[in-house]
């Protein structure tokens, strides 16, 4: 059952993200939703839309469900994170791609994905870290981490992986790169010293 309906969930969260400009009102952005939840069953070449985009994007992991369900609320008038929140969050993100990624690319001799099969010293250190972000105040990196934990335990999502449930590519790509931009825009904002 979970095999369908987190990638269905993904699809139907990611179109509405995508097209939720179009739709001015609230009333607007519930019919919105509602098309995209219906959209995603439509049957091509024999199994839904949600199931075919995925053969191509392959799964999201835990942790981007719960920011694109996040980011989904906010259209429907949840209070968006802090600027505080939202840099530990991808920061945190950032570190966990730069801690895997590396090694998936042949970077590195290393294999930190093989401690995901094996994820209790992972599931310790990434306790220690939501309890410090929970201290911060950063809601939502403690939040995606614990719902992350929580599925991986649950066995929610097709991989055995604990790594799977904590990130994927495209939430190290949208991490990293969303915090090259914020560090570029502090740069240029910052007044220029005046040579004496």
């Amino acid at each position: 059952m979970t095999d369908f309906c987190l990638p269905y969930l993904a699809f139907t969260l990611l179109l509405f993200l995508i097209f939720v400009r179009l739709a001015r009102t609230a009333a607007q952005r519930g019919i919105l939703l509602a098309g995209c939840l219906l959209l995603g069953l439509v049957p091509l070449q024999g199994i839904s839309l949600a199931l075919q985009v995925r053969t191509y994007i392959g799964d999201l992991s835990i942790s981007s469900l719960v920011l694109l369900s996040w980011a989904t609320l906010c259209r429907f008038g949840l209070p968006g994170v802090s600027p505080r929140d939202r840099l530990a969050s991808l920061a945190l993100f950032a570190g966990l791609a730069v801690l895997l990624y590396p090694a998936a690319l042949g970077l590195s001799y290393s294999d930190p994905y093989q401690l995901g099969f094996e994820a209790r010293p992972m599931l310790l250190v990434l306790g220690l870290l939501s309890l410090v972000l929970i201290l911060q105040r950063s809601w939502l990196g403690a939040l995606a981490l614990v719902l992350a934990t929580l599925a991986f335990t649950l066995r929610l999502n097709a991989s055995e992986n604990y790594w799977d449930y904590l990130i994927d590519p495209y939430l190290a790509l949208y991490s990293l790169g969303a915090l090259l931009s914020a560090a570029v825009r502090w740069r240029l904002a910052r007044p220029t010293r005046k040579l004496a």
